[in-house]
């Protein structure tokens, strides 16, 4: 089987609350003025991955999805609060937004997939699960401090409530402008 028979493809929850996509947006161009040589995630494309699959064919996709049809839980909130940067030290990868998750569901659903997915050969990741949205990909930085500076301007900063109805298996393709997104299979919430 060809490389071309893999999908790449993720399970997700969707980031579109209108006000919280604004806040997110102004923050965006803030760090964008810092002069760094930054990516922006795209507004239709602000998520949480909860499980990175990877490159899979068409079976385990399948597989996937029975998977994800057992996993239960009720509609919740997430607050999204605070900004930080991956993975910390002298260097600066990833720019991401916190997660609250007071009711304890992001990590149940997670939780879930693990007991799930391992059986069919996904192995959760070594380090404990911990809920951010990615918001830039830095490519490289000319002024360090100012980037930084900017950074902890807005590092307490309030984006609001998400309410999270469906799981999505979100199917990734990679393009010179970005990865471009669709929806492979949903899960609602009760």
């Amino acid at each position: 089987m060809g490389p071309q028979n893999l999908i790449r493809c993720f399970i997700a929850v969707e980031v579109s609350e209108p006000s919280i996509v604004e806040k997110v947006s102004a923050v965006q161009s803030r760090l964008e003025s810092t002069g760094a040589d930054i990516k922006l995630v795209e507004h239709d494309n602000l998520h949480l991955t909860l499980w990175f699959l990877g490159e899979i064919a068409e079976p385990r996709l399948r597989q996937v999805m029975e998977a994800m049809r057992k996993v239960r839980f009720n509609k919740f909130s997430i607050n999204l609060r605070g900004i930080g940067y991956f993975p910390g030290g002298g260097r600066i990868n990833v720019i991401w937004i916190g997660v609250e998750d007071p009711s304890g569901s992001l990590k149940s659903i997670h939780s879930q997939l693990v007991r799930l997915l391992e059986p069919i050969g996904f192995k959760p990741e070594d380090r404990e699960f911990t809920p951010h949205l990615t918001i830039c990909r830095v490519k490289s930085v000319r002024d360090k401090s100012r980037l930084v500076s900017t950074i902890k301007d807005v590092e307490s900063m309030e984006f609001g409530s998400q309410p999270v109805e469906k799981l999505y298996l979100k199917r990734s393709v990679l393009t010179p402008k970005g990865p471009i997104y669709s929806n492979l299979f949903v899960v609602e919430g009760e």
